[in-house]
């Protein structure tokens, strides 16, 4: 097993922690065939219900980017249905095992642009509102920032509904936002385990969790989170560190993978945390994502 969390102020996890760990969500200790997390690349969940080919259109957007790029004039611009058709609705990323005990957030990939950033779409999960909920965001991952992001507003009050509802009613929106940040879709998103060979060397992402006792409720959450990566011929540096100064019912967190640009020596690293739930179980999973450059900034101790 990976080691997915360093667990620093205590030895032995809470009851409630260990009660956790055979649910198939992701807990301080949580099994292998639980996360997913491996070093085995994991691709997109097919959708047999998308029939339509948009390479061609996806073709001429890069065209029309690379025209732009390289200072050409654009006497012929893109018609808005060819940029609207080159951006479908992306599938599915599945980094989780479905569980009944636990609510998860669903994280669905789109791509990359060459200046560094990432496009995806999250399902927020439903805690108690009994409400459907829908973001779309642009990250850079030199940054973290989010540099875009659409969301379905919580007021209208949707209950049901789907990513590929949302694109079908607001793809020329998406569309357009997206060829703005110059997003390249991706159809074969992998997911990379923690730790990955490129053509720069051996990359492994590592995780770190101090654990502290709530005062109130007498179970484990995370205080401090630090992760690093590390490469065999680089050294290592810190990517990703936060201190939880407020109401914390952050139970655990693990790095799940990482996910490789195609135009970059750079990495979007997928963190997966559980919450506890707002009135205790189910908790609720979800995840982020934290950018690294596998070039610069590492030091060797």
């Amino acid at each position: 097993m990976n080691n997915f969390l360093k667990i620093n102020t205590l030895a032995v996890a809470t009851a409630i922690i260990a009660a956790l760990l055979g649910c198939g969500g992701q807990t301080n200790n949580q099994s292998q065939s639980d996360t997913g997390q491996n070093t085995t690349a994991q691709t997109q969940a097919p959708d047999n219900d998308k029939t339509e080919d948009n390479s061609e259109a996806i073709e001429q957007v890069i065209k029309q980017q690379e025209r732009a790029e390289s200072g050409e004039s654009n006497d012929e611009p893109l018609s808005a249905e060819t940029v609207k058709q080159a951006y479908s609705a992306p599938a599915e990323l599945q980094y989780y095992k479905q569980s009944n005990e636990y609510i998860f957030q669903k994280f669905y990939p789109i791509g990359w642009s060459k200046d560094g950033k990432f496009a995806y779409v999250i399902e927020p999960a439903d805690e108690a509102a009994g409400l459907y909920f829908f973001k779309l965001r642009i990250q850079s991952m030199i940054s973290d920032k989010i540099v875009y992001e659409w969301e379905l507003d919580p007021d209208e009050g949707v209950e049901t509904g789907s990513v590929k509802q949302m694109w079908k009613e607001n793809q020329m929106t998406f569309a357009a936002a997206l060829n703005e940040h110059k997003i390249i879709p991706q159809k074969d998103i992998k997911l990379l385990g923690t730790e990955f060979n490129t053509e720069e060397g051996k990359f492994k992402v590592t995780i770190e969790n101090q654990m502290e006792t709530d005062p109130d409720f007498g179970f484990e959450v995370v205080k401090t989170t630090n992760i690093d990566i590390r490469a065999s011929e680089l050294g290592t540096k810190r990517i990703y560190s936060y201190t939880e100064n407020d109401y914390n019912q952050c139970l655990g967190r693990i790095v799940q993978g990482v996910i490789k640009s195609p135009y970059e020596k750079r990495v979007a690293v997928l963190v997966k945390e559980e919450l506890r739930g707002y009135e205790g179980p189910p908790n609720v999973v979800r995840s982020f994502l934290v950018g690294a450059d596998l070039e610069r900034s590492f030091k060797k101790k």
